[in-house]
This record gives structure tokens, C-alpha cells and sequence, in this order.
């Protein structure tokens, strides 16, 4: 009788446990969407210019060295 009442009582923790962790996994996902989306609108404009301008003085720079060895 014990037993079946503490092998109960694991299955019901056990249930929380997994019903707790589906929450908290859930809350990050959510959480990691949200700081994607912010990351989408704010930060990658302004990295895609700043990855734009390296790109243009790159070229720029060879077409010099080009250039010069011609």
C-alpha cells in the first residue's frame, strides 16, 4: 500500500516536473523569437552597412593594386 502511494506520488511530481520544464522551455522560445525579431529590425541594418562599406573599400583597394602592377 505504501509503495503504490509513494510510486503515485513519483508519477505526479514527475508529471509537474514535465509540465514546469514544457513551460520554462516554451518561455525561452519565446524569449529567443522576440530577441530575433529586435536583432531583424534594429541591429542587421546597420551591420549590413557597415559590412557593405568594408566590401566597397576592399574593392576599391584592389582595383589600386591592381592598378599598380599593371
Amino acid at each position: 500500500m505504501f509503495g503504490f502511494a509513494l510510486s503515485e506520488m513519483q508519477q505526479h511530481a514527475m508529471q509537474r516536473w514535465d509540465s514546469v520544464y514544457r513551460f520554462f522551455v516554451g518561455a525561452a522560445f519565446v524569449v529567443m523569437a522576440a530577441a530575433t525579431i529586435q536583432y531583424e529590425e534594429q541591429i542587421a541594418p546597420s551591420v549590413e552597412r557597415v559590412s557593405d562599406a568594408w566590401s566597397m573599400a576592399a574593392t576599391d583597394f584592389s582595383r589600386r593594386l591592381s592598378s599598380l602592377t599593371l
